[in-house]
């Protein structure tokens, strides 16, 4: 098949969850032996493209950003000339869906439904009916996990969903030979709904605060390098792959403090579980909890609550087989139920299907 994904942005030129989801999703899908594309926004005037491990990047032409979506008019043009089999869209993309809405033509689709808009729940009036008319079209529409699917507003009632976790890549994330050190482990954007204020007031809070790394980057940054001072704490800025796994491996605990429902999963808890780490996380109405699950492959804390999660820190710290029963715990998780190679085979089954339907009409 021709597949084409379409979002915002792929890795390895931007980092994070998603970024990295549709480059190892259609890295495996080129291996599988399909012509795979992924259509992004720039962020000039010319198209440009790329060919990384194994599919081609298409770079579209863009004239910025406003709330974070890419002002693009060639969206809809790039989606016919490249005449797919099958298009995956990845979602929130309001440039894209509204392309699509006004050329829809015969192509199929299926949608991967990442998270909902929260900052810019103001715009959602305008949006949502778009959203709503975009997904009822969609062949399917996937969500990440059952409970994201019960809570969101635009997920509930469709009759053309699936549950589709995202995996992780067992054989680059395990378990490695280093000694397991005393310090606690932030990894991923430096982004308000992230919840690190939180986490520095938590470890402002404590007598004896352990060492903490916050990995990572973003806009926040500057701001975190200022408040963290007088406390044991410290940046690893974008580590690489290999410097993150390390820091999975050797870290007392990984903390995911997110206090908004902006965190619709949480990538960096499945990488640490499979690396045998256990997770402190944030009871979200979202996937997160249900990725982490308390007292099994971590521990579970109101969001907001800088209180209980230094109380959860401190638990994990101290109580030694605890520590190692939810190690056990996390590793048969992601070992068992999150494999990203079979997962992976569930969402090209879904673009098969998409495929198959549209060639009987």
């Amino acid at each position: 098949m021709r597949i084409l994904q379409v979002y915002k942005d792929v890795f390895p030129f931007t980092t994070g969850g998603i970024e990295r989801y549709i480059h190892d999703l259609s890295s495996f899908l080129a291996k599988r032996g399909h012509e795979v594309a992924v259509l992004t926004a720039g962020s000039g005037f010319r198209q440009r493209s790329a060919f990384v491990s194994g599919f081609s990047v298409i770079e579209l032409p863009a004239l910025g950003r406003v709330l974070s979506n890419p002002l693009s008019l060639a969206y809809g043009r790039a989606m016919r000339q490249w005449k797919p089999d099958v298009v995956h869209f990845h979602l929130p993309l309001p440039t894209a869906e509204v392309a699509r809405l006004m050329d829809p033509g015969k192509t199929p689709f299926i949608a991967t439904y990442h998270s909902d808009i929260v900052r810019q729940a103001f715009l959602l009036p305008l949006y949502g009916p778009l959203l709503r008319r975009f997904l009822k079209r969609a062949s399917l529409v996937l969500a990440t996990s059952g409970r994201y699917a019960r809570t969101s507003p635009f997920l509930m009632g469709l009759d053309n969903l699936r549950v589709v976790p995202i995996g992780v890549d067992l054989s680059h994330f395990c378990p490695g030979t280093e000694e397991r050190s005393d310090f606690f482990l932030f990894a991923g954007r430096f982004r308000s709904y992230k919840g690190i204020h939180i986490l520095l007031e938590a470890w402002r809070g404590m007598a004896t605060p352990p060492p903490l790394v916050l990995a990572g980057g973003g806009p926040l940054e500057g701001w975190i390098r200022e408040r963290i001072t007088g406390l044991p704490a410290r940046i690893v800025h974008n580590p690489c792959d290999a410097e993150l796994l390390s820091l999975y491996r050797t870290a007392a605990a990984l903390i995911l403090p997110s206090d908004r429902r902006s965190e619709a999963y949480g990538m960096v808890q499945l990488e640490a579980m499979a690396c045998g780490t256990p997770v402190i996380s944030t009871d979200l109405p979202t996937g997160v909890p249900w990725v982490n699950r308390h007292m099994k492959t971590g521990l579970v804390v109101p969001p907001g609550n800088a209180t209980a999660l230094a109380k959860a820190v401190a638990r994990i710290r101290d109580d030694g087989p605890l520590c190692q029963a939810l190690s056990r715990g996390a590793l048969k998780r992601a070992e068992t139920r999150f494999d990203s190679q079979r997962l992976f085979l569930e969402v090209e089954s879904c673009l098969t299907e998409a495929a198959s339907r549209s060639q009987l009409h």
